[in-house]
């Protein structure tokens, strides 16, 4: 190679030299180490904003040795709520549905298609009232009713399953929630 050919590659080795002694020169090499360092406050917000954090969020995905509630066993076995709204949650009764006003409920089974809730502290004829007024207003569609033995059963459905309201005779007043 001539020496027109040299040229342009010592210019550009000379170059990545300077950038080199430049670059090491910025990081501390020719500063004195007692200079205050200061950090630009938009780099701190852009890094936690790549993220998905705000600024001054802390990390919530480190792994920490604390023990948490829910890690600790418990000395004694929390009991199974039965009665009330509260036994309702988890099954197939929704959170809207209606309910007379002094009935309480009773859980009696809860499966994956079905849940069966018993009512006390109202008459059999009270909640066939009831049930055929409150339904429709609270988006149910009547389906038939049957009577035998003393034994009415409304059935209605909505909010994809089978609503069936059983009371009368000498069985207790039951409600049948079936699909889902």
């Amino acid at each position: 190679m001539g020496r027109a050919g040299m040229l342009p590659r010592r210019r550009t080795a000379a170059a990545g030299a300077v950038g080199l002694a430049l670059l090491l020169g910025g990081c501390g090499g020719s500063a004195s180490d007692d200079a205050a360092v200061t950090v630009p406050e938009a780099s701190v917000t852009d890094a936690g904003a790549g993220a998905g954090a705000g600024a001054g969020a802390l990390p919530t995905d480190l792994p920490t040795d604390l023990v948490l509630p829910s890690q600790t066993a418990s000395a004694q076995p929390t009991p199974a709520v039965t009665t009330g709204i509260g036994a309702l949650r988890g099954t197939l009764v929704p959170k809207h549905f209606p309910f007379p006003k002094d009935a309480t409920p009773r859980l009696v089974s809860a499966e994956a298609q079905a849940t069966t809730v018993a009512l006390s502290g109202v008459t059999a004829d009270d909640v066939i009232r009831y049930y055929r007024q409150s339904m429709p207003s609270a988006g149910y569609t009547f389906q038939q009713q049957n009577i035998a033995g003393g034994q009415t059963t409304l059935t209605y459905t909505g909010y994809g399953q089978r609503v069936q309201v059983n009371a009368g005779g000498s069985r207790e007043v039951t409600l049948v929630f079936t699909g889902g």
